[in-house]
């Protein structure tokens, strides 16, 4: 088993999905004529325009539908990963995180195009994703791989989906194990109450806690930024310096530039999940005809998830001097440590706060993907729906306990 996990972390962490996102992005990008540069401005335009649009009819709305696919996006590993990065990969991860969330733009809407061309309608809700666009776009010989998709994204929904947001929450409260308990099993309740109402409740709770959560966190980093903006060039250079020659940067320490490359890069990948088909699930929710209109959200997604949280976490840490131990695996604690010059003893609530925002929320959009993801295996039968309840209340409250480093595989602790 630990030869597996070896192998998949190789081929799942390593330069292969790097390579392999960067082609087809570009593919994209040139086939498309850069659709996701030109339309950038419009796609946040329309985005934040929607927070104010009431929904039409039943259903989901498309920002609903959008909100679910960024709730799951965004989530413990825009702080804590991002911390991780730099200290494994170096100031310069952060430029290939940039490059790989632009090529990962318009493949999200390429995945949010098909899922709403090849969706089905199951009672007032659309049901769409990976699965269903390769059982209905697809010849008749590619069905069995949609339901290898739909079992890997149910293992998915309980590891990165759930394991890794809720430990990583928890653990953010400190405490003991009592602290700990409790924060679990409220993720756990608050999960079953939103995800049994199905897509329309998870829907209305995100399109709530998202946008406070980004403001809240978008607002709490500049403070840090602001008050430390003379260190702002200087880190600049660092990023843009770091991404080709890691080592004037780390002092030797990161001398790798596949090292810098290879974490900027993942980390980009599974925080704004472009390339793995997720989002899909959530977008083919919405109300929208228009695959492209919707595919706008996909591009404002990643935007928001990787080039403006993700970016802001870094320049945080890096900007208020906090001192990185490069080459081992950091956490939230160079976040905390940037946070302590702004806002003093009250840092560790903050972050505490923001943990648990991200976390429950990215949980919550995991759920959903579960039940799509076991409604295209088991059908739409309500005890295959309890059995995944019940599972999520089982984990969330078996993760109370801190997952050292290493108890999981490096991709399923991003």
């Amino acid at each position: 088993m630990k030869d597996f996990f070896s192998f998949a972390e190789s081929l799942i962490s390593g330069m292969f999905p790097f390579v392999f996102l960067l082609i087809a992005g570009i593919y994209y990008t040139v086939k498309t004529g850069f659709f996701q540069f030109r339309y950038l401005p419009s796609s946040i335009k329309y985005a934040l325009g929607g927070i104010f649009k009431k929904k039409n009819g039943d259903g989901v709305s498309p920002f609903q539908a959008a909100c679910t696919a960024l709730s799951a996006t965004v989530g413990t590993g825009n702080i804590a990963g991002v911390a991780g990065a730099l200290s494994l990969g170096g100031a310069g991860a952060i430029f290939w995180m940039w490059v790989s969330a632009f090529a990962g733009m318009i493949i999200k809407v390429a995945e949010i195009v098909l899922s709403l061309i090849y969706r089905e309608k199951h009672g007032d809700i659309y049901i769409g994703g990976p699965m269903y666009y390769i059982k209905n776009g697809l010849s008749p010989a590619f069905k069995p791989l949609a339901a290898v998709f739909a079992f890997t994204g149910i293992f998915a929904v309980f590891s990165s989906g759930n394991i890794t947001q809720t430990n990583a929450a928890v653990a953010s409260l400190g405490g003991g194990t009592a602290v700990k308990l409790v924060g679990g099993v409220a993720f756990a309740v608050i999960t079953l109450a939103v995800i049994a109402g199905g897509a329309s409740r998870i829907g209305l709770f995100t399109e709530k806690i998202v946008p406070f959560m980004a403001a809240l966190y978008i607002a709490m980093s500049i403070f840090v930024i602001v008050k430390n903006v003379s260190s702002l060039p200087t880190v600049l250079k660092m990023i843009i310096g770091g991404a080709f020659c890691p080592s004037a940067v780390t002092g030797g320490a990161v001398g790798s530039f596949t090292a810098t490359l290879i974490n900027g890069a993942a980390k980009g990948v599974f925080s704004n999940e472009a390339g793995l088909g997720t989002s899909a699930m959530a977008h083919a929710a919405s109300q929208h005809t228009d695959g492209v209109r919707q595919g706008l959200y996909g591009i404002f997604e990643v935007f928001t998830d990787t080039v403006v949280i993700c970016t802001l976490t870094a320049l945080s840490v890096l900007c208020s001097g906090t001192y990185i131990e490069y080459g081992k695996t950091a956490s939230t604690e160079l976040v905390k440590a940037s946070l302590l010059g702004v806002f003093g003893s009250g840092s560790g609530i903050l972050l505490a706060v923001m943990m648990c925002l991200f976390g429950i929320s990215s949980v919550v959009g995991w759920g959903y993907y579960g039940t799509v993801c076991c409604e295209f295996i088991f059908k739409n039968t309500g005890k295959e729906f309890l059995s995944l309840c019940i599972l999520y209340f089982a984990f969330s409250v078996l993760c109370v306990k801190q997952i050292p480093h290493g108890g999981f595989p490096h991709f399923l602790t991003e």
